[in-house]
């Protein structure tokens, strides 16, 4: 029985899109043989609004509904009945996901990040270091318990500018997760040559005002590391 239930300009995305605006019901037809219509109906009457995330996504399964497709057409299933918020995790939580990209090469923004003193100039005291990855991410640990990674991303050169890059739990290539940061060394054909980027994933948040406040405070942060680097 289903269980119940630039320094480039940083990228502060007001909202989270919803998974019905990222993934077109056409791809979802084309890989289920089904649109959404059809298993949301199948959801409904198998009474799934009163289910957890896993359970939902496990009937679809059962149904034949591909692993990764049933975690996307859960999520959405999720948001369009109330049961979950457009960038809402399944425990409830919300992740504040930002990046700044940085014309330096990694080594010079690395000591910046796992030196205490050098840490605590542009993000401020009471984050500690929990875990690292040397060159690659590092896990702090926030004054209020809640933990950040760090992903030092290392982009494919480009000529031209860049932009920073977000990611979010309802991207489309990853329906039920966030690109996490500790998953460093993304190609990004937007960036400059010489450029490194600075992935944030601040976690398990309350709610959408926490993950705006911790938005605001990263953003503030990276503009001061970005004058540490000159």
């Amino acid at each position: 029985m289903p269980g119940t239930r630039d320094q480039t300009a940083v990228t502060l995305p007001v909202m989270v899109r919803r998974n019905l605006q990222t993934v077109s019901d056409e791809r979802v037809l084309l890989a289920t043989g089904h649109p959404r219509g059809h298993w949301f109906a199948l959801l409904d009457a198998a009474g799934a609004q009163g289910w957890r995330h896993p359970a939902i996504a496990a009937f679809l399964r059962d149904q034949g509904v591909p692993g990764w497709w049933s975690q996307g057409i859960t999520v959405a299933y999720e948001q369009e009945r109330g049961l979950r918020l457009p960038g809402q995790r399944p425990d409830g939580t919300f992740d504040a996901n930002i990046s700044r990209t940085f014309r330096v090469p990694a080594d010079a923004l690395w000591p910046l990040l796992v030196d205490d003193a050098a840490r605590e100039a542009w993000l401020g005291s009471g984050w500690v270091v929990a875990r690292q990855t040397a060159g690659r991410s590092l896990r702090l640990t926030a004054p209020d318990g809640t933990s950040a990674v760090l992903g030092v991303e290392h982009p494919r050169a480009r000529s031209g500018g860049a932009e920073g890059h977000t990611h979010h739990p309802d991207h489309p290539n990853h329906p039920d997760h966030t690109n996490h940061p500790d998953h460093a060394n993304h190609p990004d054909p937007a960036a400059p040559a010489g450029a490194v980027r600075l992935a944030v994933q601040h976690a398990k948040l309350p709610d959408p005002e926490t993950v705006e406040r911790s938005k605001r405070l990263w953003s503030e942060a990276l503009g001061r590391l970005a004058d540490h680097l000159g």
